[in-house]
């Protein structure tokens, strides 16, 4: 089983909680390939020591992933004063959390800089959008995050829940610009060299489909690259075994890909090159 450390880091007058699994043969002079679980849900927790196997834990003791999870501003259960911090801002500041995060972990020695992914449903998915398209400076961030899957993804508010959108951003009447700067639509350009997995049942009834279909209109537009995959008729929380078994090997075999090794990929190419020539 893996091992988990819970951690803490401050920003901007801020004590933020986070969780690192490791796996169980861990070694301080590996480089090992680092997966972010991102969720962000305003009020939301996902720094806990709750006791759950699931995919990442695959991916953990059988692939020797670091993973990790942060509980940045605008999570629960530690203030109003952190909770509200959000406000009229969303996915500005909890960008900015992951980001420094990430900035802090990729300088211990065993992270592999060149070998960073992402993950998030619903807002997790939005914020792992925003993660992707980031623009920040390479001299301040000398990390690359190589690849994100977004579950479900929120990408327009004003097509989101009202009793949510508006707690946060307002009235989409009066503030017209909150709700522009919190879509996704804007700097797709930067997600080109970026491999993202979009996976959404169609039966979404939390989050729609269409903010996905709306997505990818854009990033069509933009030529950016990326890879949908669909659950007909399951709803945002899949029953279906078969569906629940798809889509977790799907998320294992997308991060596994991710996190070869160039050197690995080099080879394969190679052997292929020679297949076919045979």
């Amino acid at each position: 089983m893996p091992k988990v450390e819970y951690k803490k880091f401050n920003v901007d007058d801020y004590c933020l909680n986070f969780q690192i699994l490791k796996p169980a043969g861990f070694v301080e002079t590996a480089h090992y390939p680092l997966l972010l679980l991102v969720d962000g849900t305003p009020g939301g927790q996902v720094v806990t020591e709750q006791f759950e196997v699931d995919w990442t834990t695959v991916l953990v003791s059988s692939f020797n992933t670091v993973v990790m999870r942060l509980d940045g501003r605008g999570s629960g259960f530690q203030g109003t004063n952190l909770l509200h911090r959000v406000q009229k801002k969303l996915g500005e500041f909890e960008e900015r959390d992951q980001l420094e995060a990430l900035r802090l972990i990729s300088q211990l020695k065993y992270i592999d800089m060149s070998r960073i992914g992402v993950y998030g449903k619903a807002y997790g998915g939005y914020l792992v959008s925003r993660l992707l398209r980031s623009d920040e400076s390479p001299n301040m961030f000398k990390f690359k995050i190589k690849c994100g899957t977004a579950v479900s993804p929120i990408t327009d508010f004003s097509l989101y829940a009202s009793a949510f959108s508006e707690r946060y951003l307002g009235s989409p009447q009066f503030n017209k610009r909150e709700y522009e700067m919190a879509r996704l639509a804007d700097h797709i350009e930067q997600m080109k060299d970026k491999k993202l997995l979009i996976i959404h049942p169609t039966a979404d009834e939390k989050v729609h489909f269409q903010h996905t279909a709306k997505f990818i209109t854009h990033m069509i537009s933009e030529k950016a690259n990326y890879t949908l995959q669909i659950y007909p008729d399951e709803g945002h929380f899949i029953h279906s075994k078969d569906s629940q078994q798809h889509l977790s090997q799907s998320l294992v075999n997308f991060f596994v890909e991710c996190f070869r090794p160039p050197e690995m990929l080099s080879e394969d190419k190679l052997e292929q090159d020679n297949e076919d020539d045979g």
